[in-house]
């Protein structure tokens, strides 16, 4: 058996049948991507667990399944004193701890392994914990494999549109980065062949004129010339814009986070 916080169960994602997939905005933190997982996950798993367990205890399971806390967990208003609450926490907790009586004969070892996971990951969520890209989407493919697992393939798939929602998500601005670098580039190598050019026309004018200040003003236009070139090969362009910190999710303009830097002193 477990033990958990019961303050940090208020929040709990419980199950809901008529929920849709929500379409994430790009500034929605990974928590988001956690809760919505979790509520596909209560929505898939908890019908399930609840039929295994009364194949097993029948009548008796809300007592068998209450036996897997500790400590009473606390009522939701309206809720009757028989009634048991799906919600992330006590679908994990209940698959987990009547495993050997119930569930053992169903699933196998990985399927224990990813309750276990999906345990953890679960209390960080629900303590406030920070959970950056490989978190969020480890706890999808998670929610996604076990799904498969007990046969909901419906809500497996929404999971499955949801990590590749959030991969386009975290590698958009790296391959946008790139293409920016890459441009800036090719837009260098322009600007130098210009100048090279121009400096080359202007000092052979100046040749073909004969004047006798022609080659000092010649000499002197090709220094210019090899100083524009030498900071434009020294001098990167900046290949940031707004974009969004992968640390507190804000929209920043510079290339490290002021707000993370402030927090960090």
């Amino acid at each position: 058996m477990t033990t958990t916080s019961e303050t940090a169960e208020k929040n709990e994602p419980a199950a809901s049948p008529t929920a849709g997939v929500q379409k994430k905005m790009s500034g929605t933190l990974q928590r988001d991507y956690v809760q919505e997982a979790l509520q596909k996950l209560v929505e898939g798993l908890a019908p399930y667990a609840e039929g295994k367990l009364q194949a097993v205890f029948q009548d008796d399971w809300k007592r068998s399944a209450k036996s897997s806390f500790r400590r009473p967990r606390e009522k939701t208003p309206g809720q009757k004193k028989d009634e048991f609450t799906w919600d992330a926490h006590s679908t994990l907790t209940v698959v987990w701890d009547q495993w050997n009586a119930v569930f053992r004969q169903h699933l196998g070892h990985y399927e224990r392994s990813l309750v276990s996971e999906l345990r953890e990951f679960r209390n960080r969520w629900a303590h406030q914990r920070q959970l950056n890209f490989d978190d969020t989407y480890r706890v999808l493919d998670s929610v996604e494999r076990l799904l498969s697992a007990i046969g909901c393939d419906v809500l497996a798939s929404e999971i499955y549109e949801t990590k590749q929602e959030l991969l386009e998500r975290e590698f958009s601005d790296k391959i946008k980065e790139e293409q920016r670098t890459r441009q800036n580039k090719q837009s260098k190598w322009w600007t130098i062949g210009i100048y090279t050019t121009c400096c080359v026309a202007i000092v052979a004018q100046m040749i073909l004129s004969w004047q006798s200040s022609g080659y000092l003003i010649a000499g002197f236009v090709v220094l210019v010339f090899i100083y524009l070139i030498y900071q434009r090969l020294q001098v990167d362009p900046v290949v940031y814009g707004p974009h969004e910190c992968r640390k507190c999710f804000r929209i920043i303009y510079t290339a490290d986070c002021p707000y993370c830097k402030r927090k960090q002193k």
